[in-house]
Formats: structure tokens, C-alpha cells, sequence
């Protein structure tokens, strides 16, 4: 039988050292607190304001989904899916937001099969082209006040027509297959 004096005494548990700080630590603070502010000078109150659209109650039910000169983040995100040099992207931010020309998105869509259908899209003298699929394709596109966009069928995938539809808030719009040379106006 063991006495109380027998057994071992417990030593109290050693202090823990002391961490040392990481050297990222003031840097990724400061990166959270910068990045705090500017989200917060955007105004954006939605964190889908600033994307491409990507679900039917992103866009309007028109063809094309305008985005608003004070929406910084939003203009800055068509601006950027632009395929135009840097230096153009400025210009037009600048135009945008000082309202002498408009931004917005059109959803694309192959409204039969995905065979790699290729359209051009213009807007105020910029041509994009780009190929159709089955799932959504935002394309961004600029205006001047009354001009039209033009959708031009490039390239038919496999033999049987371009086939585009548009996507908008009220659904998807099939357009008549088209053959390659075609081109149909889009008024906003």
C-alpha cells in the first residue's frame, strides 16, 4: 500500500515562451485595414456589385445590363473584361464615369449545342470577339448615346448555323441560327 508521501509531486507546468511575432503580421494588418477602406469608399453594399453578372437577377430585362457612372467597382469590372490595351481601359473608365459614354454587359449564350460558334461584338467602335458556350459568356461593352451594338456571326463550330441567345433578367432570347458574314443590330 502506497502512502500519500509516495507519490510522486507534480512541478507546476513551465511557462510557455514567448511567441515571437511574425514579420508578416504588420504588413497583412495594414493590407486588411487598406483593403477595408476601399471597400468601404466604394459604396458597394452587395458584394456582386463589382463582378461580372452571373445569375438572372444580375441583369435587367433588357439585352443589355447597364452598369451606373457611380458604381466605381462595377465600371472598374466591365472596364477590366475589356479587351482593349491598358492605356484604353483609362480613357474609358474616365468617359464612363464622367458620363460621355456607357458601359454595360450582354450575356451570351449558344442556344443549341456548344460546337465552338465564334460572334463578334461591337460597341462604340470596339470589336470583341469571342466563342459561344452553354454557359454564361459576359461580354462587356461600351456605348455612345444612340449607337447600336453590332453582333456579327465569325465562325460556324460544326456545319448547321451560329447559334446565340441572350440572356437577360426576364430569361434567355434565341436568335435565328445565322450564318457566318451575318449581323444583327442590338438597340439598348
Amino acid at each position: 500500500m502506497t502512502s500519500a508521501d509516495d507519490e510522486p509531486e507534480l512541478a507546476p507546468p513551465l511557462p510557455l515562451a514567448a511567441r515571437q511575432a511574425s514579420r508578416l503580421a504588420p504588413i497583412l494588418l495594414l493590407l486588411g485595414v487598406i483593403g477595408g477602406g476601399v471597400y468601404a469608399s466604394t459604396g458597394i453594399d452587395h458584394p456582386e456589385v463589382g463582378k461580372a453578372p452571373s445569375r438572372p437577377e444580375d441583369l435587367s430585362a433588357n439585352i443589355v445590363t447597364f452598369v451606373a457612372p457611380d458604381n466605381r467597382a462595377g465600371v472598374a469590372a466591365a472596364v477590366a473584361a475589356l479587351k482593349v490595351p491598358t492605356a484604353q481601359r483609362a480613357e474609358i473608365a474616365h468617359a464612363v464615369v464622367e458620363g460621355k459614354r456607357r458601359i454595360g454587359w450582354i450575356v451570351f449564350i449558344d442556344s443549341i449545342d456548344p460546337d465552338g460558334d465564334t460572334i463578334a461584338v461591337e460597341g462604340s467602335g470596339l470589336t470583341q470577339q469571342i466563342v459561344l458556350t452553354k454557359s454564361w459568356t459576359p461580354v462587356a461593352v461600351t456605348l455612345e448615346d444612340g449607337a447600336p451594338i453590332h453582333v456579327t456571326a465569325v465562325r460556324d463550330g460544326v456545319a448547321g448555323g451560329v447559334t446565340i441567345a441572350f440572356a437577360t433578367g426576364a430569361g434567355v432570347m434565341p436568335m435565328r441560327i445565322m450564318r457566318p458574314g451575318e449581323r444583327i443590330e442590338v438597340v439598348p
